[in-house]
């Protein structure tokens, strides 16, 4: 039995890789108590006092606190999980793109410092694609700090062709924040106010900004400026909504002006003059096709599948939606949209699990997939043993 850590930028999930459901959720970020120890838990940071925040992973997904990743780690196995570092398997999900170096340390991490027996890395997007029975798909994977679209074919994860924006649940965290701020006088006083930026944004983005994501954003099912307004009343998008702000003020706000908020992840433009559509979702994921399309061809021999327009096929065909931020209301059907668009001659197929919970576990989920594998050769573990020979060989 191995135990499974996914680490994302905004939640941590981990569990034995036996069992369904992972047995904790945790923040990926921490304060610090009293004794100058590692907070880690959710609830115990927001219910505790006002201190600083921080974060262990980039936006990027790469860890940049080392030392708090090992002490989360090892709260996660001993404390939360109750069993023993040096005799139990660990497997870990990482970015899709993480370099050599940073693949060293978190081996360095796992069997120098910690002791694990057995090592795994295994990359998100693939492990998401394979628990869910295929080799081949475009996983569009959107998270709190980022979104990243990631081409496979044929198990293989074509990099290059990969691509990562900023316009994530974080970007729409911000969007809520200051639509609300404009609509409730004074509350932008009243939360400049606070001593620990760091740690009012932590609280908001778990309890508020998350209920209105859940009750209110939606996303329209084509860009909203382009309609008209027969189209905008025949969608009900003039029909207000009504939210509870923090349980002390209702605010309302049309179905259109929740659009809006969302419109900027698929066109930065309407946010910012200072950010470009091209990085809107539906255009990256665009590129990545095309990109892929070239890729492929130009490096047959890693591939049965040859032409671009196979693979254009193979992946419009096998779309999978993921992440926790992928949740939002029409969100799905707007990128099916505007791909069809952007791409009418091919039928597209696309998967997002219908259940919340499951399609924020769904990394987790796919980390569990590859520990399980029947054979350990067939994953890429590493040992101990591996980890001494490597550094043996390249003292040589």
């Amino acid at each position: 039995m191995s135990i499974v850590i996914h680490n994302g930028t905004h939640t941590t999930v981990a569990g034995f890789s036996q069992v369904d459901m992972p047995q904790l959720l945790c923040s990926s970020s921490y304060t610090k108590n009293a004794n100058d120890e590692l907070v880690f838990d959710t609830d115990e940071i927001i219910d505790g006092p006002e201190t600083p925040v921080f974060t262990i992973m980039s936006p990027e997904g790469v860890p940049y606190d080392w030392e708090a990743l090992e002490k989360q780690w090892q709260w996660i196995v001993e404390t939360k999980l109750g069993a023993k570092l040096e005799e139990t398997p660990l497997v870990v999900t990482v970015a899709p793109d993480i370099t050599p170096e940073i693949k060293t340390q978190y081996s360095e991490l796992a069997l120098g410092r910690l002791k694990v027996p057995v090592f795994q890395m295994v990359s998100e997007p693939l492990a998401v694609s394979l628990s869910l029975g295929r080799n081949t798909a475009l996983v569009i994977d959107i998270g709190a700090a980022k979104t990243t679209v990631t081409p496979i074919i044929e198990g293989t994860i074509l990099s290059s062709a990969a691509i990562r924006s900023r316009f994530a649940g974080d970007f729409l965290d911000f969007q809520i924040h200051e639509t609300l701020k404009k609509t409730i006088h004074g509350e932008e006083k009243e939360e400049s106010s606070s001593s620990n930026p760091s740690f009012s944004a932590f609280c908001n983005s778990r309890t508020w900004i998350q209920e209105f994501k859940a009750y209110m954003l939606q996303v329209s099912p084509s860009r909203l400026q382009e309609m008209d307004s027969a189209t905008v009343d025949m969608l009900g998008l003039n029909i207000p909504k009504n939210f509870l702000y923090q349980k002390r003020k209702t605010v309302s706000l049309t179905q259109k002006e929740c659009c809006l908020i969302t419109e900027g992840i698929f066109q930065p433009s309407v946010a910012s003059s200072q950010f470009a559509n091209e990085e809107g979702l539906s255009d990256i994921v665009s590129k990545v096709v095309k990109k892929a399309g070239a890729a492929t061809t130009q490096n047959s021999s890693t591939s049965n599948v040859t032409s671009a327009e196979q693979i254009h096929t193979a992946l419009l065909t096998n779309i999978i939606i993921t992440g926790s931020s992928s949740l939002i209301a029409g969100l799905e059907q707007r990128i099916v949209n505007d791909l069809s668009y952007q791409f009418p001659q091919y039928k597209l197929s696309s998967f997002a699990n219908p259940l919340v919970l499951d399609r924020k576990l769904q990394s987790w989920h796919g980390g569990v997939t590859m520990a399980n594998l029947p054979s350990w050769d067939l994953g890429d573990w590493v040992s101990r043993k591996d980890l001494e020979t490597t550094k043996t060989e390249e003292n040589y």
